[in-house]
């Protein structure tokens, strides 16, 4: 019973088939009668040539031609490669071009900064600086017998020698910078010139990385370019710092290249700022920096004080304790603490102090020198510091010219001895 199911189940198969076939037959397509039919895969007929409807050619997928398939291929990892590695440069440059900017920003702003400082000091030329025909005397009225004679064309003998000696050549050095320190005790700079108080030859050695400071007495008697025999520090009176380093030279046969001068009523005030100088002082000096100090700065005796500037300047003044050698180790023992305090100060303290020092500073150097200077002037600052005089203590001798005391010295062995402890 079965199997008569399955043979009547394969009939009606055959016979629907067979219909299928008729039917195709049917409609197979009569090239005599019109145009020939054709079938999409939907079973839809078509007139032949006619386009098929855009939905239809939308979902129909495109053959492929081969520039297809080139740009669909994936592309190879050393193309991905290339591309990641230019965007890494271009990000580096642009990384390097802020990095630039921002530094030339900050140099542009470091340079304005230290060219303010720089316009405040007091720029001079020889030219602006004139040679007076006399001078006041020092001493006052007070005259001293003079000395012997001989004595005095003898010494004036061997300073006309040396000058003679000196004129051929001067001593100098590309790797070394003589700067000539002047201090003047003028009350009123723009009455009285005034004397140079203080002269001290700072000689940066580069090539020794050494600084040597040297003290020159301001009674020692030297001739005066066009002036004639004077003490040392007459020269300034006469002519300002112009003639007082033309002077030098002629008198020790060493170049100078550049001065800076400031005066000492000022000088207080720069003390001031950096809170005193920290001075050892003995029981003899104190009563003349009491002299003029209020009553609740008087010191009582001898002992380590941080002086103020008025205290301080006292102290450097003094010039009857040790005559004029101590006087000058005064001064370079105050220039000593000045030069420590200010390596320590902090960004706001030096900004102060130089805001007080820097517009009573006079110089002949350039705004461009003054730049290049203070870039080096910590490695010139770090410099171990060597100390001097001329004359030293018992090289010299006391004598009384034209009324005045005076320090006659040995030029030949002085100028020896200078040049071998600046140059080496």
């Amino acid at each position: 019973m079965d199997f008569n199911e399955d043979e009547n189940r394969i009939n009606d198969q055959r016979e629907i088939s067979d219909e299928n076939i008729a039917r195709s037959d049917d409609q197979a397509p009569d090239r005599s009668r019109g145009p020939r039919i054709q079938r999409d895969r939907a079973g839809r007929t078509r007139p032949h040539g006619e386009r098929r409807d855009q939905h239809n050619a939308q979902r129909r997928p495109r053959p492929r031609s081969e520039s297809d398939n080139q740009e669909r291929r994936p592309r190879p990892a050393s193309d991905n490669k290339k591309k990641k590695g230019w965007s890494k440069k271009k990000k580096g440059l642009l990384i390097a071009i802020i990095v630039i900017a921002f530094l030339l920003i900050a140099l542009g702003v470091v340079i304005a900064i230290v060219f303010h400082y720089i316009n405040l000091i007091d720029f001079k030329k020889d030219s602006d600086y004139e040679i007076y025909d006399s001078i006041a005397p020092e001493d006052g009225n007070v005259v001293y017998p003079n000395s012997p004679q001989d004595e005095i064309d003898d010494l004036e003998a061997k300073i006309r020698k040396n000058l003679e000696k000196n004129a051929k050549e001067l001593k100098s050095d590309d790797n070394v910078l003589n700067i000539l320190l002047i201090g003047t005790d003028s009350r009123n700079p723009s009455v009285d010139r005034g004397r140079s108080d203080s002269m001290i030859l700072v000689s940066v050695n580069k090539k020794t990385k050494k600084v040597i400071m040297t003290s020159f007495l301001r009674d020692t008697w030297v001739q005066i370019p066009d002036i004639g025999p004077q003490r040392l520090n007459a020269a300034y009176a006469y002519g300002g710092p112009p003639l007082l380093v033309k002077t030098m030279q002629a008198n020790f046969g060493i170049r100078i290249d550049k001065y800076v001068t400031i005066n000492f009523n000022s000088f207080k005030d720069t003390i001031d700022t950096i809170g005193g100088v920290d001075i050892r002082v003995t029981d003899e000096e104190v009563p003349y920096i009491n002299s003029g100090a209020k009553n609740s700065e008087k010191l009582k005796q001898g002992g380590k004080y941080t002086l103020n500037g008025e205290q301080a300047l006292a102290y450097s003044r003094i010039r009857y304790i040790g005559t004029d050698f101590g006087r000058t180790q005064r001064q370079r023992t105050v220039m000593d603490e000045i030069f420590r305090k200010t390596k320590g100060m902090s960004l706001s303290e030096l900004s102060d102090f130089l805001e007080k020092i820097l517009p009573n500073v006079s110089t002949n150097f350039e705004k461009s020198e003054i730049f290049w200077l203070l870039l080096k002037v910590s490695d010139y600052l770090s410099y171990p510091r060597t100390e001097q005089s001329i004359p030293n203590t018992g090289s010299f001798k006391n004598m009384v010219i034209d009324g005045m005391m005076v320090l006659g010295i040995d030029f030949e062995k002085y100028n020896k001895e200078l040049k071998e402890s600046i140059y080496g």
